[in-house]
Order: C-alpha cells, then sequence, then structure tokens
C-alpha cells in the first residue's frame, strides 16, 4: 500500500516532458526472508521502475528508500534530464538536492 506520492515534470535531454509519479509504499516484511527483513516498493511507472528498497526493520528499508531513488534519477540527472514542479515549468528544481540533501552536523 503506498504511503507517499510525489509528481515532477522531467525533460528529456531531447527537449521530451515527461511527468513522473514516484510512489512509495509502506514497509511490509519481505516474504523472500520469512519476514525477517523487511521491503518498501518503490515505483516510477514511467521510467519502468518498480524495485524494492531492503532492510532488517522497517525503519531501515524506509530510509532507504533514499538510495533507492537516487540509484534511478542520478543517472537521469547526469545524462542531462531536467526537473520541474508541476506547477511551475519556469524554474528548474534540483530535484537531487531537493530529494537528497546533505546532513551535516
Amino acid at each position: 500500500m503506498p504511503i507517499v506520492s510525489s509528481k515532477y515534470v522531467a525533460k528529456k535531454s531531447d527537449g521530451i516532458l515527461v511527468m513522473l509519479n514516484i510512489t512509495i509504499g509502506s514497509p511490509e516484511p519481505d516474504p523472500e526472508s520469512n519476514g525477517a527483513d523487511f521491503r518498501c516498493k518503490v515505483e516510477i511507472p514511467e521510467l519502468s521502475f518498480n524495485e524494492y528498497s531492503y532492510g532488517i526493520d522497517a525503519v531501515q528499508s524506509l530510509c532507504l528508500v533514499v538510495q533507492c531513488l537516487n540509484s534511478v534519477l542520478g543517472p537521469l540527472v547526469v545524462a542531462g534530464w531536467k526537473f520541474y514542479s508541476p506547477h511551475d515549468l519556469e524554474h528548474e528544481l534540483d530535484l537531487l538536492s531537493a530529494l537528497f540533501p546533505t546532513f551535516k552536523d
């Protein structure tokens, strides 16, 4: 069951616009581990991305969603994709910084 979702407009390097729907599911016991570990479903249908983030417990599986998203979105940024809020196509959104802020002491 999804616990959160967000929409972003992606402008591919060739200029084509794509609406991305990112959905994150709630942590659930991983059936492959007989319930010893947990997983969260991460979906971006427009990119045919449908994966799980795994952890030793529910909190870790949810926290590791960040790495899962970074692994799919980071290469798009490197390839020249640009991201926007669906409500503001005038100003580019630094999606990686917005979703993956650097934590400092």
